[in-house]
């Protein structure tokens, strides 16, 4: 589906979300740069997909004071040949076979397409400082109650189903350490949480439970996570 670029036939699928997820990595990601005193000068993106978030984050920085030095996406499927924007090498390959090093690696929505997640975390995280995540849970009541996992696997390609804890339980077995993690609360507005009828009726539910309980919010509708960590 990938390598064969079937998933990226539509070359900006998923670009709509972007915006919501770069806001979302950039308010836990700029507080530890700053506490920590962490210099970044190279980012890479791995599964960039149609660069959205490999932009979108490497011009927040760029807002910040952050100057990189060099901004590179990674993606196994070819769309990412025909990419070509000023400033930015996209590779067509396995990160983990030709990736350089860097100081910043992001991982959006992407190990979950992974038949073994943890040992690509950790072949990954070792060409980086620091890891920042996004990660859908799907293992919610929504999903469950409706069978939706079939539908899931088939597509997006979602092998695995994951929590809150799941989610940070694997992070940790991959041997990065966690330095922050909060629920991806941007994205309730994103596009593609409310294309359907369905989504939109359930939006005002939707945003109070999450007022009221993350945790419970994410239990019951499904939610995404975002998750920084350092490389040891």
């Amino acid at each position: 589906m990938y390598k064969e670029g079937t998933y990226f036939a539509n070359s900006k699928r998923h670009l709509e979300d972007s915006d919501f997820k770069v806001k979302a990595i950039i308010r836990l990601l700029l507080p530890i740069l700053k506490k920590n005193e962490i210099t970044l000068r190279s980012y890479s993106d791995v599964g960039c997909g149609a660069g959205g978030v490999l932009l979108g984050i490497a011009d927040e920085l760029s807002k910040n004071g952050v100057n990189l030095q060099e901004v590179k996406g990674y993606d196994i499927s070819p769309h990412v040949n025909d990419i070509k924007i000023e400033n930015v090498t996209f590779e067509h390959g396995d990160f983990i076979e030709i990736g350089t090093q860097t100081d910043l690696i992001t991982l959006t929505d992407v190990f979950e397409h992974v038949p073994d997640p943890v040992d690509f975390i950790k072949k990954v995280s070792k060409k980086g400082k620091l890891v920042a995540f996004h990660i859908p849970l799907d293992n919610c009541l929504s999903v469950n109650i409706r069978g939706l996992q079939r539908q899931k696997i088939q597509n997006p390609g979602h092998l695995i189903f994951l929590d809150l804890n799941s989610a940070l339980n694997m992070v940790t077995m991959a041997g990065l350490q966690i330095l922050d993690y909060d629920f991806s609360k941007e994205t309730i507005s994103a596009p593609s949480n409310n294309e359907t009828i369905l989504q939109k009726v359930f939006s005002p539910l939707k945003r109070l439970l999450y007022m009221i309980n993350p945790w419970l919010y994410s239990k019951t509708f499904g939610f995404s996570l975002v998750v920084i960590a350092k490389s040891n």
